[in-house]
């Protein structure tokens, strides 16, 4: 009997995983001192403190607040920084007789330290990483009564979200419902779907969020395939020391701000409106959160609603001061209807292309079952394991189908060595599922397997690691090559940090990529079960300076980066069916792209000042981004030839220089936000810029009416401007009041689907 391939390399992970495991328990000891960095007010655990000894070794608390070091008995001292809390300073007598201490950090106002998770899978702070990453206040979230996660990273800068795929700095283009460059983490455990390899962004309770953080470039080592072009981490909140509910509740009404020419007597009048009751408690050694949230909508877009509710449970018991165990539940049944193409650029802008037989109509239900565990051992060893069921299911009448299949685990552990932090981890998962739509039934595994170092000496911090992923669909067997990553931190000063980063990625298709065959209407969606596994890497150069002065915070960060692609997927249209199919085989499928390349730059600014009772909060990023297709044009191979039209794209263009350029992406991107408070009330606005896109499938403007017309009109992009007010009462809760797209501009981020016109909100929202 043939051997399986899936399973022999299996084996050859696990012994290599064997033989990285047994060093961290080889290490020789002197006296054992174990301590727990808490907040001296909440009594909560600080996770990413830095702890130095005797200013020469570096220890890091662990996700409880737990460090272990090893030293020699006597008089030590400790010095313990973390991020917005006050420098601390102990003389600490160590000996076997009193080998445990608890140190209190006292917080402090500053602006974004915060320390970051997502990069490296522990807590680190933000000006340490070696990579890009930008973050959102759970509070921002709140102000701007963002319902989703792609509202959320939509805020951050180089990010564009178009029809639920996330593009971080031109890395992704157009793929509706098909396969996603970017891992969402939720609550420590990848979340894509096992049909489409896709983010179900309703699906997160952003009203529970604590952390939301972006990684930008390749992160395929620590988190997957599916990091190839960066990392969405979102952790959900506990109680921080009491009791804590909210409520809060919308609407939303566009009435009077779609054009007159636009309006036909019998479209419906759009809306949105909902709201979530949410409770968070601690008792004795349980936490315990429980939150339910409805949605409902009708879209300025004719024939496209959204009708959603969902519950969410989480639950954590904290057995010791070194372990504790989870379980994690959300479920959420919806009903949508998606518009996909307008029937022009004028009066049938906001009406579905050929009526409703384009728009996509379905019925859903998401569940999701997590358990997690988290120990620190006495060989100074951090343990965290997850397991996870994921189901979807599409409603059909009776029947409950297609549905799919998720079953995944994970095991991951770190030590700390003095200088050094090793850490490793494998992933495993199974899923199974039927869809007719995807070419019946499939299943598939997928198994993993990764490394990763820490050193740090003098001003300088290393990181680097590696990973090896093997994958099965059907009968389709694949590995891929093993990626790697490697970065370097170093600061010159105490205010001055200087990064630099290279990472690789492997991308095996989505199902959903390889056999989808589907219609709307008249538009149909072609398999490619040829489709081969995507290779890229990402490299950045950057710089981060922050500046303190009293209560006057600011920070300033540029990144100059560099990534590419082989075999890239791209959704293209074109004519894939035969020529005597409906409109002459013209519709869309995921093809290769031999080569691609993207550079651009990315800067960075923001400003915190209190003055008395006034608080002033601004930010404001702007995002360069040179995509180009070796392909479609081979001159750019040449490095003088690519440089010189990376200058060129930065101030002025014509049809040579488009021809070259990867389709659906913006060259230029400005996102820019600002907070003033003063007492109970505040203020606020957003700014955005969106390039036009420079080159899309030259078939759409010819199938899709209004497509010329619509980019001549747009040739310079467009601005949006948002506003919003909120008063706090204390005994009455808060009211807010948000206008998005004040000047309600007529555009479309993606062509041939209008975005939201001038919309006003009323939020409320009660915490006792």
């Amino acid at each position: 009997m043939a051997s399986n391939p899936y399973s022999k390399t299996l084996f050859k992970l696990a012994l290599l995983y064997v033989l990285f495991v047994f060093p961290f328990y080889s290490t020789a000891q002197k006296i054992r001192f174990e301590g727990k960095v808490i907040d001296a007010l909440s009594g909560d655990a600080l996770a990413g403190a830095s702890i130095i000894l005797d200013q020469v070794h570096a220890y890091t608390s662990n996700e409880n607040g737990l460090f272990t070091l090893t030293t020699e008995p006597g008089n030590h001292q400790l010095i313990i920084y973390h991020v917005g809390y006050r420098d601390t300073l102990l003389n600490v007598p160590m000996t076997s007789d009193h080998p445990f201490i608890t140190i209190h950090l006292i917080k402090k106002e500053q602006m974004l330290q915060e320390v970051i998770i997502g990069a490296n899978r522990y807590g680190r702070a933000l000006i340490e990483q070696i990579s890009s990453i930008s973050t959102i206040n759970p509070k921002e979230v709140q102000f701007k009564n963002i319902q989703d996660a792609a509202q959320a990273i939509d805020q951050l800068s180089g990010v564009v979200v178009i029809d639920g795929q996330a593009s971080i700095r031109g890395g992704s283009g157009y793929a509706f419902g098909a396969g996603s460059r970017v891992m969402m983490v939720y609550d420590g455990v990848p979340m894509l779907t096992s049909d489409r390899n896709d983010v179900k962004w309703s699906f997160i309770p952003m009203e529970n969020v604590e952390r939301i953080e972006l990684v930008k470039g390749a992160s395929s080592v620590q988190y997957g395939s599916s990091a190839l072009n960066g990392v969405l981490n979102i952790q959900t909140a506990f109680a921080v020391k009491d009791d804590e509910t909210t409520f809060s509740t919308y609407l939303t009404r566009y009435d009077g701000s779609i054009p007159a020419n636009k309006i036909r007597p019998e479209d419906k009048v759009p809306f949105a409106t909902g709201g979530y009751l949410l409770h968070k408690m601690k008792r004795g050694k349980s936490d315990f959160v429980i939150n339910a949230y409805a949605h409902r909508s009708q879209s300025w877009l004719q024939g496209e609603f959204a009708k959603r509710s969902r519950l969410h449970v989480k639950y954590r018991y904290r057995l010791s001061e070194r372990t504790s165990f989870g379980i994690n539940l959300t479920g959420m049944l919806q009903h949508t209807s998606q518009f996909f193409f307008w029937s022009d650029d004028s009066v049938g802008a906001y009406q579905p292309l050929n009526g409703t037989t384009t728009l996509v109509n379905l019925k859903e239900l998401y569940t999701v079952a997590q358990a997690n565990m988290h120990h620190f051992d006495r060989n100074n060893i951090k343990h965290t394991a997850h397991i996870q069921y994921y189901h979807t299911n599409h409603i059909n009448g009776r029947l409950w189908q297609p549905a799919t299949n998720l079953f995944s685990a994970d095991y991951h552990m770190q030590k700390e060595f003095n200088t050094w932090i090793l850490s490793g981890g494998v992933y495993t998962n199974a899923f199974f599922f039927r869809d007719d739509g995807i070419g019946g039934r499939h299943s598939g595994n997928q198994g993993s397997l990764f490394v990763q170092f820490e050193k740090a000496f003098n001003k300088f911090r290393i990181e680097g690691g590696g990973r090896m992923e093997l994958f099965r669909l059907d009968t389709i067997y694949a590995g891929s090559r093993p990626v790697g990553r490697i970065g370097i931190n170093y600061s010159p000063y105490k205010q001055l940090f200087l990064r630099a980063s290279f990472g690789q990625g492997f991308r095996f298709p989505s199902p959903a990529e390889r056999y989808v065959n589907y219609s709307l209407g008249d538009i149909y969606i072609y398999p490619n079960p040829t489709l081969l596994p995507e290779k890229g890497w990402s490299s950045e150069i950057g710089l981060r300076k922050k500046a303190s002065l009293g209560k006057f915070n600011a920070y300033a960060d540029w990144a100059l980066f560099l990534q590419g692609f082989t075999n890239m997927m791209e959704f293209s249209f074109g004519q894939w069916g035969n020529p005597s199919a409906p409109f002459f085989g013209l519709g869309f499928k995921s093809v290769n792209v031999n080569e691609a390349r993207m550079a651009g730059s990315e800067l960075e600014l923001g400003v915190q000042k209190n003055i008395g009772k006034l608080k002033l909060l601004t930010d404001i990023g702007y995002t360069y981004t040179y995509p180009v297709d070796l392909n479609a044009d081979s001159s750019l191979r040449s490095a003088k030839n690519f440089m010189q039209g990376f200058i060129k794209g930065l101030y002025n263009t014509d049809s040579t220089f488009r021809r070259g350029l990867l389709r659906y992406r913006n060259r230029h991107l400005i996102k820019f936000d600002l907070d003033v408070s003063y007492n109970r009330l505040s203020f606020g606005g957003s700014i955005k810029y969106y390039s036009r896109m420079d080159n899309i499938d030259s078939y759409l403007a010819l199938f899709i009416p209004g497509v010329n017309g619509y980019r001549k009109d747009h040739l310079q992009g467009d601005w949006l401007f948002d506003l919003r007010l909120s008063y706090q009462a204390d005994q009455y809760g808060k009211v807010a009041l948000i206008c998005n797209n004040l000047l309600n501009s007529f555009y479309a981020i993606r062509i041939a689907r209008p975005d939201a016109p001038r919309g006003f909100t009323i939020q409320y929202t009660y915490t006792l």
